[in-house]
């Protein structure tokens, strides 16, 4: 039995719940914090980006909950169960299966968006300047849908192996990317600027990248705990 596995079993359970909780919570502060600091640096812009930015958050919480919550919760839960039942096809299978299953939810976000967004915006009150930022920074994160759910879906699976550590580092890394690039972009003029304020796409590009460590780090773990693509 590796020593994740008799840990999770054998030691005890609060101590053993905290340790796990502690990276996630740690993770959920930081994109509090940067959630504030990116509505500081879209203020820069004016009363136009800031209401722009708004009507999209909506829908970008929608998919950022879907990706990391319904899904990914499904995803870590169904991993957890198959190594833990010592089902390492399965698991296997499942990793696969979710990364076609968020390709497929990212392809209906980013067309739904990038296409249906001047009509949503419109119907959510967003007028003339506003609708403008929203479209600017919309097509932004949503033609970027891919690189949320790609690093979401590999989150969850790594947590399913019991490390939570290593998703909350890469996302608390991209944070401090966003945090960077929220204030060059604020800086910067024209569109440039309502896109660049948020900077959501190029953390979660840098979140994919780094996400790609992820299947490494189970290849190197115990084979009991080592979920792979299937046909790999």
């Amino acid at each position: 039995m590796d020593p994740t596995t008799r840990r999770l079993l054998e030691a005890p359970i609060a101590p053993t719940l905290l340790a796990l909780a502690a990276p996630n919570v740690l993770m959920l502060v930081s994109q509090v914090a940067l959630n504030v600091l990116e509505a500081y640096f879209v203020g820069w812009l004016g009363a136009d980006a800031l209401a722009g930015v708004s009507v999209t958050f909506p829908l970008v919480m929608l998919m950022q909950t879907m990706s990391a919550g319904g899904m990914g919760g499904g995803v870590a839960s169904a991993v957890a169960r198959a190594l833990g039942a010592g089902r390492r096809a399965d698991a296997s299978a499942l990793v696969a299966h979710a990364i076609v299953i968020a390709l497929a939810m990212a392809a209906l976000f980013s067309a739904a968006l990038l296409v249906g967004g001047p009509a949503i915006y419109r119907a959510m009150g967003a007028r003339d300047g506003a609708l403008a930022a929203a479209l600017a920074y919309s097509n932004v994160i949503f033609a970027g849908a891919a690189a949320f759910w790609l690093f979401n879906t590999l989150a969850s699976v790594v947590r399913g192996t019991g490390n939570m550590r290593l998703p909350a580092g890469v996302a608390v890394g991209g944070g401090a990317l966003r945090t960077g690039g929220g204030g060059v972009g604020a800086e910067e003029a024209g569109v440039g600027r309502v896109a660049g304020g948020g900077a959501e796409l190029p953390q979660a590009a840098a979140r994919a990248r780094s996400s790609n460590g992820m299947p490494r780090d189970l290849m190197a773990d115990s084979a009991a705990r080592r979920p792979r693509c299937a046909g790999r």
